[in-house]
């Protein structure tokens, strides 16, 4: 075998050099993108912190006395007073009479203020429950935070 001298490699401090810069291209790629990611999973996180801390000064209350109001015609009215520490917003309000049937209310101006009481109806549910007063046997309003309800269930 004839082996051509004039062709060279290149010498082992010139091939130590370019693995070092290699090296360190690539780890300074690699710290940038972990910067970054860190970044923003601790935005994430301080983000759903402030909404899990929102929802957990939220408490409401349908009143007993005065929360269901209901006429001959079918209407329902509910009323749902914030007891808590802040500002919630109601979700979905169901009324269900004796026979099982539900009604929802419609949500207009869904954000009540601590210690104000939100009224939500008259929403006509003749339909639903019949011309006659309806018999309530349950309403369930939601707030927007999941787990924050209150339930009124009749006598």
């Amino acid at each position: 075998m004839i082996f051509n001298k004039k062709r060279k490699g290149i010498s082992p401090l010139i091939a130590v050099v370019l693995l070092i810069v290699f090296t360190v291209a690539i780890s300074t790629i690699i710290i940038s993108w972990m910067n970054d990611y860190t970044k923003k999973i601790t935005s994430d996180a301080s983000e759903n912190t402030a909404v899990v801390v929102s929802c957990a000064k939220q408490v409401i209350n349908i009143p007993t006395s005065i929360g269901i109001q209901t006429n001959s015609s079918g209407y329902v009215t509910v009323l749902v007073e914030n007891i808590g520490q802040a500002e919630t917003t109601i979700k979905q309000i169901l009324a269900i009479d004796n026979a099982s049937n539900m009604c929802s209310i419609n949500i207009t101006n869904a954000t009540i203020a601590i210690g104000d009481i939100g009224v939500f109806g008259p929403m006509d549910c003749s339909s639903t429950f019949g011309t006659i007063t309806p018999t309530l046997t349950t309403v369930r309003a939601t707030t927007t935070c999941g787990g924050i309800a209150d339930e009124w269930t009749g006598n």
